[in-house]
């Protein structure tokens, strides 16, 4: 006689119930596994399988393979939140047929899983410890660290990001006082070049009035005698070449007096 092995798990949620009662049924009969219980206890869900070890590695092989619920997004899905409570031989069980069943709390689940059909208390404890499967609650865990692990990379991008732009700020702001300095030591340096070249001609001014200082006297010293000769001599052409009136008018009272 073959041994019986009890196969204890513990679904998380159903999002599509008829559908995943409807495909887990399936699974069975195309396994052959006849005995087992599909338990509801409010929202704690539990599935209850006699059969060989076989079958129990091939039942779970589907689920880890083939989609029997659907995700928020209203597609297909593998359930991969159930927990494995347990796995044990027996030789003879007493859950005969395959049937949903509903249990009122604890005290009669307790009652037929493990006083009737032998199955282990602590499965049944570690299922009754967490609200959701150990299965879910580890992925929530993931997927709440791989968030914050891409909010941490973003949040690390946007500061080198920022730290960029404060270095391409800085840079061109550096960029422009520099271009600024230059602008204004161009100025300088061209307004001392003014500066210079206008002092330079008012040296040159200076000497230029310096040497006609020292060259004017000299010329006048020269040109004065010149100018006196002439002078004179213009003053001795305008008087008259022959005798004065007051002369002729003696030699006329000369000559009237012999006369007489």
């Amino acid at each position: 006689m073959t041994a019986v092995e009890l196969l204890l798990i513990r679904i998380d949620y159903f999002r599509d119930r008829p559908h995943y009662v409807s495909v887990l049924r399936e699974w069975l009969t195309e396994l052959e596994i006849s005995n087992g219980r599909l338990i509801t206890m409010g929202n704690f869900l539990l599935l209850f399988v006699a059969a060989t070890e076989a079958q129990n590695d091939q039942l779970l092989t589907f689920y880890s393979s083939r989609e029997i619920d659907s995700n928020s997004r209203g597609e297909r899905c593998v359930d991969k939140f159930i927990d494995v409570l347990g796995r044990k031989k027996v030789d003879t069980s007493g859950c005969k047929g395959f049937l949903e069943m509903n249990v009122l709390n604890q005290t009669l689940l307790q009652k037929v899983l493990v006083d009737e059909w032998q199955a282990e208390q602590t499965w049944l404890d570690a299922a009754l410890a967490t609200p959701r499967t150990k299965a879910f609650l580890e992925w929530k865990e993931a997927a709440k660290a791989a968030r914050k692990e891409k909010r941490k990379r973003e949040g690390q991008k946007k500061q080198i990001k920022r730290e960029e732009e404060k270095q391409k700020r800085e840079q061109e702001a550096t960029q422009k006082a520099l271009e600024e300095a230059a602008a204004v030591e161009e100025g300088q340096g061209e307004k001392q070049e003014e500066s210079e070249e206008q002092s330079t001609a008012a040296e040159k001014d200076v000497v230029i009035s310096k040497e006609l200082v020292a060259v004017m006297p000299l010329s006048s010293e020269k040109e004065e005698p010149v100018k006196d000769i002439r002078q004179q001599q213009q003053s001795k052409q305008l008087q008259p070449s022959g005798p004065s009136k007051k002369n002729r008018n003696k030699k006329r009272r000369k000559s009237s007096t012999a006369a007489s």
